[in-house]
């Protein structure tokens, strides 16, 4: 059984090591996840862990933390706006999919995510112990990130700096599994070795709390190296996403330590530094960064539905989530149906003369469904008032349980990360409305973990 926990252990670290590997063309039969190597991964470490449970009759899950409960009720409201909505499931039909079958894939997704996938990291973190965790899982995120700031600054100085002989150095990452090369000639956006930019930013948010971290356990210059990496890719991969929820998660970080007495000057100095920096930078070469301010200007002003097709979509699908949500308040559509309700509902301003509604929202020939832009704005046309207030209640008690994990001195560190990390995902769903982010339930399984033993060593003491 050691040599079984060993394995579920070393897949544990492989499928985290693995997010970034996504560019590869996928597997189509696996919905949303078809691009996740490391979910591929995740699914092989669960069927070792119900295979160790069939030999032991032994799995563990914090059955007795309040933030479990509170996500389990949330479930169960899932399935009861499901069945009341049941008369308008039945009859829903987008996109060559029914609404039973749509309802069914997305309760997989996120049962996949939150209870197979969570349950899997559980256990194999209680094997590893809470002594080892912490480092294993940094060290591990801090080897992909390695390997993706390499593809990623070669890809900013091929597509930045043009210097398009270093093609043949890039086409070495043609040899990494999961990994097909690609670079946005048209505009110079960095995805590195992720399909995207968009998901690369995801990535960066996954690891950026636990990258930051370093400047808390370690000396010398060596230390802010993985937070300098963090924040060159969010800067430069072009990405929205990545500048705002990154640098948040910098200031939430900094935040969290600066009321610790020897990160003061730490955190001044940090300051000084950039400030200092900006001036020079401006004064040297004022016009690259006139040009640099204008472009992320532009890219966050979500006021300009007219010249930025993403934020018309964006802004358009968002308010008729709340439309749907006016006409169904208490208890929504049913999860997963937003789109079968905003068919004939998008505002005006928001089709016109927008190439993503006439040829992928609205196109019957497309399977795939209009993504919902915001976790919190899908959740109310969806489950209704009712399923977002037990939503933001199970984050309101995440993040509870996480202060009073930092409270000790020995927790502080991983008490940080989550909090910084849950900080990113919780702004991040502003624009998404996925349930398959691995960071999360990542973070709730040590969350769940170190409190559990935390509540276990006060009532031995006593």
């Amino acid at each position: 059984m050691d040599k079984l926990k060993a394995i579920i252990t070393q897949v544990f670290f492989l499928g985290f090591f693995l997010i970034p590997f996504n560019s590869y063309r996928g597997l189509s039969f696996m919905g949303e996840f078809s691009q996740d190597a490391n979910a591929l991964i995740f699914i092989l470490g669960f069927f070792l862990l119900t295979f160790s449970f069939i030999l032991t009759k032994e799995v563990k899950y914090p059955t007795s933390n309040f933030v479990i409960h509170i996500f389990l009720i949330f479930l169960i409201w899932v399935g009861i706006t499901f069945l009341i909505n049941l008369p308008s499931i039945t009859t829903s039909y987008f996109k060559q999919t029914s609404g039973i079958n749509r309802f069914l894939r997305q309760l997989f997704s996120l049962v996949l995510s939150s209870i197979l996938f969570f349950t899997f990291y559980y256990n194999a973190i209680s094997y590893i112990g809470k002594h080892k965790i912490l480092n294993l899982i940094r060290t591990t995120f801090l080897a992909s990130l390695l390997i993706v700031s390499v593809y990623g600054f070669l890809e900013f100085l091929i597509l930045r700096a043009g210097l398009s002989q270093l093609k043949s150095i890039l086409n070495v990452f043609d040899y990494l599994p999961f990994v097909d090369i690609y670079l946005d000639i048209k505009n110079y956006r960095l995805s590195s070795i992720t399909y995207e930019p968009p998901a690369l930013a995801i990535y960066l948010i996954t690891v950026g709390g636990w990258m930051f971290s370093y400047i808390l356990t370690h000396k010398g210059f060596w230390k802010y190296i993985p937070t300098i990496l963090i924040l060159f890719l969010a800067i430069a991969s072009g990405s929205r996403t990545s500048l705002v929820v990154i640098l948040f998660q910098f200031m939430i970080f900094s935040f969290q330590i600066f009321h610790l007495k020897r990160y003061h000057q730490l955190i001044i100095r940090i300051l000084k530094m950039t400030v200092a920096s900006i001036l020079i930078l401006s004064i040297v070469n004022y016009k690259t960064v006139e040009e640099f301010v204008e472009e992320k200007a532009a890219s966050l002003d979500f006021t300009d539905v007219k010249n930025n097709f993403s934020n018309q979509s964006r802004l358009g699908i968002q308010y008729t989530s709340l439309l749907i949500f006016k006409e169904n308040p208490f208890f929504g559509v049913g999860y997963g149906q937003q789109a079968y309700h905003a068919e004939h509902k998008y505002p005006y301003w928001a089709v016109k003369n927008n190439w993503e509604f006439e040829h992928k929202y609205l196109n019957e020939k497309i399977k795939s469904f209009p993504p919902g832009y915001n976790i919190y704005t899908r959740l109310l046309a969806e489950t209704g008032a009712i399923g977002l207030l037990l939503f933001l209640s199970f984050l309101a008690s995440f993040f509870y349980q996480a202060k009073e994990l930092k409270k000790n001195s020995e927790d502080r560190t991983i008490g940080i990360i989550i909090i910084v990390s849950m900080a990113g995902f919780v702004l991040n769903w502003l624009q998404i409305d996925s349930f398959r982010m691995y960071g999360v339930w990542l973070c709730l399984a040590l969350l769940c973990f170190f409190y559990n033993n935390r509540l276990k060593e006060k009532i031995n003491a006593v």
